[in-house]
This record gives C-alpha cells, sequence and structure tokens, in this order.
C-alpha cells in the first residue's frame, strides 16, 4: 500500500499552436578542429544526426513531440501518473524539493525517517501560480532532477536533468527551467557533453567537446602521515578578488596554489580544495603579513595546506585576510580554477577533477564556508573553529572546535552542527586546542588528520578511511584528544 506523504505539488498542462524544429551546428574540439562522425542527439524529440567531414549536424522537422513522462529510475525513484514514487527496502530520508524559473525553492519537504515500504507525492496545484518548474527527489544522496516546460504544440514536457553545476544554485536551477530541450553529444576520444538549449530554432548551435582523460584511481593512504606527493606552491596567481578594503592590504588580492609538484605527470585527476583564512591572517607569511614572536599571528596555515597538497589535493587559498566578507574570494577562486583547468595554456590544463571540489577555513573563514555552503559545486565542506548559520548544505560537512577556544567556543560550533540533519555531519572537539594551536600538531595531530581523511573519503573515494568517522563506532570516537558528536546518518 502507498503512503501518501506531505506533499501536494502541482502538474503543468499547458496548450499552444504548432511549432518546429530547426537547429543546426557545428562540433569541434577546443583546438577549433572539426569533428566528424560525432553523434548528436536531441534528447526529449528523440533525434539523432551524425556530423559530417566538416563536423556539421542539423535537426529539421515540423513535429514536435511531448517526451515521456517516464523518469530513469534512480534507487527506486520514479514518475508515475503525475506523481513521484519512491520504494525503499529500508529506513531512509526522502526529499521533495520545488524551484520556479528564477531557481527560488518554492516548497521542501523532508521525511528524514522515513520506513521501508512505498510513497507517492502528488503533483497536483503549484502550476496556477508557476508555469515552469524543477522538481528535485531523493532518496538519502541519491537524487533525481526533472523539470516542466511548455512546449508549443501540446502538454507539458518532462525532461531528466544533470545535477551537476558551475554556477551558484539559483542560476543553475533557472537554466534548468528555462532549457526546452538538451543536445547530447558522443565522440570517439572525447567527454560526452550535454548542452542544455532554451529554443528548437537555432541555426548556430555550435558545440566543443574536450579530449576525453581519466586518471588512475587513487589509492588509500594514511591521513595521519604525510602524502605520497612533494609539495609546491604557486603565489599570488588567479584574479584579484575579495573586499577592496582589506584590514592588512587594502585591496583586493590574488591567490597562492599548494599543489603536488608532479600534478602534471601524476596520472591522477586531483580533487580541489578552496580554503578561506581566518580574519587578518593569510596562508603563510607575505609582505604586511607577519608570523613572529611579537604576538603576530598572520601567515600561520602552511602546516594543514602543505598537508593536504602531499595527499593530492590541489589547494586554492585568498591571501584576501577577510574571507568572510562579500564579495567572496573563495567562489571568484573556484570559479577561476575550474576555469584552468580547460586551458591548454594553464599549468593546471586537464590535471584536475573539477567535479570533486571542498571547502574549508578557519575562523572567519569557517564563516565564510558556511556562508556558500550552498553552491552545488561543492562536494564536502569542513570549518575549524568557526561557523555562522547554515543554508542549503548538501553535502557531508565536518565541525572542528577547539575546547580551550577563549575566541569562537565549542558551544556555538555545535548548536550551528546540530542544525545539519539531512547530510552526514560531525562535531570534532580537541579538547586541549585553542583557537589556533590545532594547526602546529603535526601530520598525526586531530585536525590535519581528520581534514585529511575527510576529504580523501568524499574527494577521492578512500574508503579506507571511512573508519575515521562512519559506522556503529569510528577511530575518533575512541581517540582521548577528542570529544566528537554525529548525527544518524554517519553512524549508518
Amino acid at each position: 500500500m502507498y503512503r501518501h506523504a506531505f506533499l501536494s505539488i502541482a502538474v503543468i498542462v499547458l496548450y499552444a499552436g504548432a511549432q518546429t524544429i530547426n537547429l543546426q551546428g557545428i562540433v569541434s574540439n577546443s583546438s577549433g578542429k572539426p569533428i566528424s562522425n560525432a553523434v548528436v542527439s536531441l534528447v526529449a524529440q528523440k533525434m539523432k544526426d551524425t556530423t559530417d567531414t566538416d563536423g556539421k549536424y542539423s535537426f529539421v522537422s515540423t513535429s514536435v513531440i511531448n517526451p515521456s513522462f517516464t523518469l530513469p529510475q534512480s534507487n527506486n525513484i520514479s514518475l508515475k501518473n503525475n506523481a513521484v514514487h519512491f520504494t525503499l527496502n529500508a529506513q531512509s530520508p526522502l526529499k521533495i524539493e520545488i524551484f520556479d524559473l528564477k531557481g527560488s525553492l518554492l516548497l521542501q519537504e523532508i521525511n528524514r525517517n522515513a520506513d521501508a515500504g512505498m510513497y507517492k507525492f502528488d503533483i497536483s496545484k503549484i502550476s496556477r501560480t508557476t508555469k515552469v518548474m524543477v522538481i528535485k527527489a531523493a532518496i538519502g544522496s541519491s537524487e533525481v532532477s526533472f523539470r516542466y516546460i511548455a512546449l508549443n504544440g501540446g502538454q507539458y514536457a518532462m525532461t531528466p536533468v544533470s545535477a551537476t553545476s558551475s554556477g551558484s544554485e539559483g542560476r543553475y536551477l533557472a537554466a534548468m527551467a528555462a532549457a526546452a530541450d538538451t543536445i547530447s553529444v558522443t565522440a570517439s576520444g572525447y567527454k560526452t557533453k550535454s548542452v542544455a538549449i532554451s529554443s528548437l530554432i537555432n541555426p548556430e548551435q555550435n558545440i566543443t567537446l574536450d579530449t576525453n582523460i581519466s586518471g588512475k584511481e587513487w589509492p588509500a593512504a594514511n591521513p595521519t602521515a604525510a602524502g605520497p606527493f612533494e609539495v609546491a606552491a604557486d603565489k599570488n596567481v588567479g584574479p584579484l578578488a575579495g573586499t577592496a578594503d582589506d584590514p592588512v592590504y587594502g585591496q583586493q588580492m590574488r591567490f597562492n596554489v599548494y599543489r603536488p609538484k608532479n600534478v602534471k605527470t601524476s596520472g591522477y585527476l586531483h580533487p580541489i580544495l578552496i580554503w578561506a583564512n581566518g580574519y587578518k591572517d593569510n596562508p603563510e607569511p607575505n609582505g604586511k603579513c607577519v608570523l613572529d614572536r611579537n604576538q603576530n599571528w598572520c601567515g600561520q596555515y602552511l602546516p594543514i595546506l602543505q598537508h593536504l597538497a602531499s595527499h593530492g589535493f590541489v589547494v586554492v587559498a585568498s591571501l584576501s585576510t577577510a574571507t568572510g566578507t562579500e564579495p567572496y574570494p573563495t567562489l571568484t577562486g573556484m570559479d577561476w580554477i575550474i576555469e584552468q583547468n580547460d586551458d591548454p595554456s594553464s599549468p593546471y590544463y586537464q590535471c584536475l577533477d573539477t567535479s570533486k571540489i571542498g571547502q574549508f577555513g578557519h575562523s572567519f573563514g569557517g564563516m565564510s564556508t558556511c556562508a556558500t555552503a550552498a553552491d552545488p559545486r561543492y562536494k564536502a565542506l569542513m570549518t575549524i573553529c568557526g561557523t555562522r548559520e547554515l543554508k542549503g548544505v548538501h553535502t557531508p560537512m565536518l565541525f572542528f572546535c577547539g575546547g580551550k577556544d577563549g575566541t569562537v567556543s565549542c558551544d556555538g560550533v555545535k548548536n550551528v552542527y546540530l542544525t545539519v540533519k539531512d547530510q552526514p555531519a560531525m562535531l570534532i572537539n580537541e579538547i586541549n586546542s585553542d583557537h589556533g594551536s590545532w594547526v602546529y600538531q603535526k601530520a598525526g595531530g586531530v585536525s590535519l588528520s581528520s581534514a585529511a581523511a575527510w576529504f580523501r573519503v568524499h574527494l577521492m573515494n578512500d574508503t579506507a578511511n571511512r573508519k575515521y568517522f562512519y559506522g556503529s563506532s569510528c577511530t575518533f570516537s575512541s581517540d582521548s584528544r577528542v570529544k566528537i558528536e554525529r548525527n544518524s546518518l554517519m553512524t549508518q
């Protein structure tokens, strides 16, 4: 028997006149050379073409069909008779979110502990005020997204969409909703590419494919020791970012990148970490930023940044000393490093895994991490002795605090940790650490080792390191240096 859960949502049914299809373009590589024999699909219209020797393809038709209203099965999620259906074999969280054309959240319903069984979420009312919408349905961490859009010549169209994005959640969802169809292109030796299109008429819908590269599988590694990579740093690179009223430098600042020295030849695709400094601090001593015995503590983060780079991460560290102030330099740095991976002139060209990005920060930088946590490009987060109100968290999140911290109390960090209900979350209280001493405990220290293990698990699929955090008991639960708390999703 179906369980009719807590949701009534609208289905769109629209009627209009006839529409034609006239799409043409050229498929080429990143150097501009045409690609022949590429298979080009107009997904919702179920049309295919193969490029000629000049890379040209075309779709011309006077008939527009409505796509099938069946979702690909994803962890027992389907769409039938204007309702989203869930089949659970075991207790698991359920979630439905609905967005409008601008990407604004219209409705969110969550059942965090749904029992095994069948659930049906009826779609019935919202379209009276919203003509286009995006629906995201999830069981646990498995998610399906699809959009309802109006097509001329008939009823509404339903199109499954990818959950990846290179922009903010709002911009991404708006693009999903506005798309009339998706063009998918496959070619031997190149990455498959899907492009959302807003119109079925475009005589110059050109598409560029990237060379298909794949990295070696990441092996397990000990997070309490330095990793296998020699570390190099690229200093004062990238765009100017952050506030123009920097409290130390008085201007916008660029970035340091800490990375494996052999990033070009390692054979791996390196995950990206975005780092945010504490207030009036920097990755390392830098001009006016001084670290000395006279209580100048600017430039103290090298131990953790180098430790993570030694494990294979490419760490993009802002030189701003006010990372928690808008405009957030971390977002600019992330945009830039992603672009670098696609730029043949870049030292990071095709060396990075831009689908595996994490963010972490200390103090004011921890607040910055929380402020930008909703960005859909992040796959894992960590804050160190600094938090603020969270919105839109969609990744596993690790909270670290110092039991002797007189600047940011563990109670305050805990209060924010407790708000994370539908993603794995863990709080580590290093009992004898204060606001800054955590960074000097070397590789085997709690902060450095937990950061390496956390990001290895979630960005490198290092399942051997799950033992530090997950399961009925975990390594840190028996570590006398810390007190921990975990939500129910960490104990499974």
